[in-house]
């Protein structure tokens, strides 16, 4: 049985081009990595603190609740 399995096997061709999309696709891949990486540690020392920040600046209020959420829970009647 093993005999015929590896008989199969062989039966499947790939062409020789499918290395050649999966080698571009990881040069595509990687381009977009470095160049990301680059711009990165290139920004300015002040550009690089407004972005670490970003989340936590601003006085900005609390989401107003909806009506929903003041009444009763969920799951309760």
């Amino acid at each position: 049985m093993p005999v015929l399995a590896s008989v199969e096997f062989k039966r499947i061709f790939f062409g020789d081009w499918v290395p050649v999309i999966v080698y571009c696709s990881f040069g595509v891949v990687a381009c977009i990595f470095l160049i990301g990486t680059i711009r990165a540690l290139l920004l300015p020392q002040d550009k690089r603190e407004h972005l670490a920040n970003l989340p936590l600046e601003g006085n900005s209020p609390p989401p107003p609740s909806s009506p929903q959420d003041s009444t009763s829970p969920p799951n309760k009647p």
